[in-house]
């Protein structure tokens, strides 16, 4: 073969070569293209799913302020026609009918505001996922906050039997740079936890100021632009607060302690309420509020001993203030126990009324023997009245372990209830498991659920618990007097 013939087979192979590589980096290309092409309408799809993400929140957040709004206003006729019908009962009524009325009206005041705050904590769980929440930083007086939450929980802790005192540790500044709002905020959250889940025994708040600053962003606190200052003037003054609530009450498992700041994680199930502590909003919102205030929330707790839930937030303690501190030995307290609060914040249990009573056809349940298993003290006010206002003689439980107890007592005796009232989401023993228990050991006396729970499906699981029949809160009147009355076989 001759070097002509070799040279034309070699450009031949070369230029084939060069066409496949021309070929395969086109079609590289147009993929390339194509990929671009996608990834732009990828990005515009995810830029237009942002607006409307944006206008979703803004929709979102205007709705809840129109809601809120629209809310309010009728509770605040609440509220108010509550005080007027107080001060008018001072005026008008007997001794005795006129305690019985301050006491309604004063859990009427009481149910309106826990309303709003459940209003409240919606509203700001919505405006913090929406960035739309401002932390501010101005002089604020931690004892008096301290002092304001203790004095607007009386009565909760009178209710209860129950100490609430207040420590201060060390050197606590008269007036330090933070947001009083959320601290407040953040404190009531952990004080309502700590009194809820404690039965008996004592909730004690510790205050005390750390040198130096800790947190979980290791940032400085956020400071306003009305208060901010150049961080060489802070840079002496940066201190740690430390708010612990110590409780003695039910504890938390370890298994829950990690499930314990995410909301919504309340779940109607078998396992008792001593462990659905802070499954809702108020302690999701309580750390993201510290979180958004350069801070946290620590936990400790044994079961069946109590806990101690810690806020530690980073503080600026202003130059001019700083040879004001208060030196406080850790024995100085403040108490709020219930002897010390009785007076004049106590919550009445209205009691019965002669006036109230008029004839046996106004008593359609005379003599009916009924056992009320309920935790919450206005639903134990205002179911007690109702059925003995109806001729009842009502006991009650706070639990449904206390409710067991009052039912097997009462049956050594040779008493029986008439009818049981089980409130089926309780702490430390909730109403399936009492009825469960119950049921088990052959008590077949009628048991009537009465919860809040109202969806598809909770009527069948009480029913499968062992109670005889269901009723939604808020509760029609007339239809649990008729409900008693066929269970107790009155005619």
């Amino acid at each position: 073969m001759c070097i002509d013939t070799v040279f034309d087979m070699l450009n031949g192979i070369i230029f084939v070569t060069g066409l496949a590589v021309v070929l395969v980096l086109a079609v590289v290309c147009v993929r390339l293209y194509l990929l671009l092409l996608k990834a732009a309408a990828a990005q515009s799809e995810l830029t237009a799913a942002n607006k409307d993400m944006v206008a979703t929140i803004k929709a979102k957040s205007e709705f809840l302020v129109a809601m809120s709004y629209e809310i309010r206003t009728p509770m605040n006729a609440l509220t108010g026609f509550a005080e007027i019908l107080a001060q008018r009962s001072i005026q008008n009524c007997g001794a005795e009918l006129k305690e019985e009325t301050e006491g309604i009206l004063d859990l009427i005041k009481k149910s309106s505001q826990d309303l709003l705050s459940i209003i409240n904590e919606v509203f700001d769980y919505i405006k913090i996922d929406a960035n739309l929440l401002e932390i501010e930083s101005v002089p604020m007086s931690i004892e008096r906050v301290i002092h304001d939450i203790c004095c607007d929980e009386k009565p909760s802790v009178i209710a209860k039997h129950l100490d609430l005192s207040v420590k201060y540790s060390g050197e606590i500044p008269r007036t330090i740079l933070s947001d009083p709002v959320r601290i407040r905020q953040i404190l009531l959250h952990l004080i309502n936890n700590a009194i809820k889940f404690t039965n008996k025994g004592t909730i004690t708040v510790v205050c005390e100021i750390l040198d130096g600053a800790a947190s979980a962003s290791g940032q400085p606190a956020v400071l306003t632009k009305e208060t901010q200052k150049p961080q060489d003037s802070f840079s002496d003054s940066l201190k740690q607060l430390k708010i612990s609530v110590i409780d003695t009450g039910i504890g938390i498992s370890p298994s829950h302690l990690q499930e314990l700041f995410k909301p919504f994680k309340y779940k109607d199930s078998s396992t008792s309420l001593q462990f659905k502590r802070g499954m809702g909003l108020g302690l999701n919102i309580a750390m993201r509020l510290a979180t958004l205030m350069d801070g946290t929330i620590t936990v400790e707790s044994t079961p069946g001993q109590g806990s101690v839930f810690s806020l530690l937030l980073n503080v600026y303690v202003p130059e001019d203030t700083q040879q004001e501190l208060r030196s406080r030995h850790s024995k100085q307290e403040a108490q709020y126990n219930g002897s010390q609060l009785r007076e004049g914040l106590d919550i009445r249990m209205p009691k019965k009324s002669e006036t109230m009573i008029a004839s046996d056809k106004n008593r359609p349940l005379k003599n009916v023997r009924v056992l009320v298993v309920e935790d919450m003290v206005v639903n134990q006010v205002i179911i007690a009245t109702l059925l003995r206002d109806a001729g009842a003689k009502v006991e009650l439980a706070d639990n449904g372990a206390m409710g067991v107890q009052k039912i097997m007592q009462d049956m050594d005796n040779g008493l029986v209830f008439d009818v049981v009232l089980m409130d089926m989401q309780m702490p430390v023993m909730d109403g399936y498991e009492a009825t469960a228990y119950l049921r088990k050991y052959d008590y077949t006396r009628p048991i009537i659920a009465v919860t809040a729970r109202a969806l598809t499906g909770d009527m069948e699981k009480t029913l499968e618990a062992g109670c005889d029949d269901y009723v939604a809160k808020p509760v029609d009147n007339q239809q649990l007097i008729e409900m008693i009355k066929k269970y107790a076989g009155v005619d």
